[in-house]
């Protein structure tokens, strides 16, 4: 979790009186399972108190996902003597949060049917991915942080039930929805999620998934301090095409595989079995689990095939978004003290609130006559951003910084000439360039581009970016001049 939570919203969130307490089945579990004292047939007692959990338990020991013992498993004991301690303690935390889930989603409109598929693939997927990548003692808890991973998103449904209607239609794998989340919730799932791990005193092996499982600020490329909350995002990744019986020879799949051998070693091959494996494993624990998955292989599979109903679950309230995150951004630059945390409010607010495609704040260096890229987002890193180095003797740059004036262009613009060194580098047919003039001197150029294949940026866009940019620029300036006036 990037933040702690305030006392305001853990009130918020606690005045719910159908969040989940702590349920005291995982809190004995946990105390019998720490205690090296303890035996097989005081954790079996300790389960057995709870006739449903018990159930729940044997069901799963016996499902296709244990295959070595499905169908042999006849008693919590001999499940403990077969499979161990730690695999039944973990078992009794998943069915546990299962059961928690339902009793807490009764009464809203959460999907649980939805929610539970996803969370199940999520957990088979994650062992597989353990599994093929040598990640043997990770194998177990995969499973259970890929199950659990997403109990923030049902508490928020909980909490927040006519907001969080909208938020469900969007596509909890978009990069922005913990964003989103944010704006109109003031918190995130994964954010919920952490705080209800806490509240029961999970493991961090498990609590670290729930809290990081989107990667926010990681690179592509760049592990996780804990592989397993790796493990989970991949299997985020990875869900709609298990379930959308995805080709996978595909370029989306392709770039799915790409990303997957960035963070494991991981065979190729491995990863295209996954799509036939772990989908017959969801179908048969499903079953097992009394979960109903055949209305979700059907939307999954219209989901990989229709790239504009996609598109239309993820614009929900686009407006309202927009507006939000625009009016939390002027708060967060009027309290922004550096250079540096301005700039970057206004790169993400541009990147999230307004939905670009890329944003780069470039700085005027006086030196070289040129402007280099500071900060920006859109780009794999910002190593790359800052390799971006263009002059301002010419094209689009000199024009900026001898007008002052912002400029949208798309495709072409009578205004100015894009040298071809600008049209190489930025690589985007649309975008909105707006100069950040700080005492009568343009020091910052905002560029953001829409998305490909997006169109131009139209007026209302240009309206709100430049609006904060602006606004950018008033607090850049009155910080430099306040540290003119009042040096240290």
């Amino acid at each position: 979790m990037n933040r702690t939570l305030s006392k305001e919203l853990r009130q918020k969130l606690e005045k719910f009186s159908n969040l989940p307490s702590i349920p005291q089945i995982i809190f004995k579990i946990k105390q019998v399972s720490d205690d090296p004292k303890s035996s097989a047939a005081d954790l079996a007692n300790c389960i057995l108190s709870d006739h449903q959990l018990t159930s729940r338990i044997l069901r799963m020991a016996n499902s296709s996902y244990y295959g070595n013992y499905a169908g042999n498993i006849n008693t919590v004991t001999h499940a403990i003597v077969m499979m161990g301690f730690r695999a039944v303690h973990n078992i009794a935390i998943s069915m546990s949060v299962y059961e928690v889930v339902n009793k807490l989603s009764e009464n809203s409109k959460f999907d649980l049917t939805s929610f539970w598929t996803r969370s199940l693939a999520s957990g088979v997927i994650s062992k597989y991915l353990a599994h093929h990548s040598n990640q043997s003692r990770l194998i177990e808890v995969a499973f259970i942080a890929g199950f659990i991973h997403d109990i923030g998103q049902a508490v928020l449904a909980c909490a927040f039930s006519d907001k969080y209607g909208q938020i469900s239609k969007l596509d909890p794998d978009a990069p922005d929805i913990c964003g989103t989340e944010r704006i109109l919730l003031e918190i995130d799932h994964q954010e919920a999620g952490e705080y209800i791990a806490r509240l029961w005193n999970l493991p961090d092996s498990l609590s670290k998934p729930i809290s990081s499982h989107h990667r926010i600020g990681l690179p592509p490329n760049v592990n996780s301090e804990e592989i397993v909350v790796d493990l989970v995002y991949l299997s985020d990744m990875l869900y709609p095409h298990v379930m959308g019986g995805t080709d996978p020879e595909s370029p989306a799949y392709r770039a799915v595989i790409a990303q997957a051998q960035a963070l494991l070693k991981i065979s190729k091959q491995d990863l295209v079995d996954l799509l036939t494996v772990c989908r017959e494993q969801v179908s048969e624990i499903a079953k097992d689990l009394q979960i109903d998955i055949d209305d979700e292989f059907e939307q999954q599979a219209v989901h990989a095939t229709d790239e504009d109903e996609h598109g239309m679950r993820e614009q929900i309230s686009n407006q309202e978004v927009q507006l939000a995150f625009l009016r939390n951004s002027t708060r967060a630059l009027m309290e922004a003290k550096a250079a540096d945390e301005i700039l970057q409010v206004v790169c993400e607010a541009l990147f999230r609130g307004l939905q670009m495609g890329m944003v780069i704040v470039f700085e005027y260096d006086s030196k070289w006559d040129s402007f280099a890229g500071k900060v920006g987002f859109g780009l794999e890193s910002q190593q790359a951003v800052q390799a971006l180095n263009l002059s301002a003797k010419s094209g689009l740059f000199e024009h900026l910084r001898k007008t002052g004036n912002a400029v949208t262009f798309y495709q072409t613009n009578p205004e100015f000439q894009m040298t071809s060194d600008e049209i190489d580098r930025l690589k985007v047919d649309s975008f909105a360039a707006v100069p950040l003039r700080i005492l009568d001197d343009v020091q910052f150029v905002v560029l953001a581009a829409p998305p490909r294949d997006a169109g131009a940026i139209n007026d209302d866009t240009l309206a709100s970016i430049m609006s904060l940019t602006n606004q950018a620029a008033m607090v850049l300036e009155r910080n430099l001049l306040k540290a003119k006036l009042m040096p240290s």
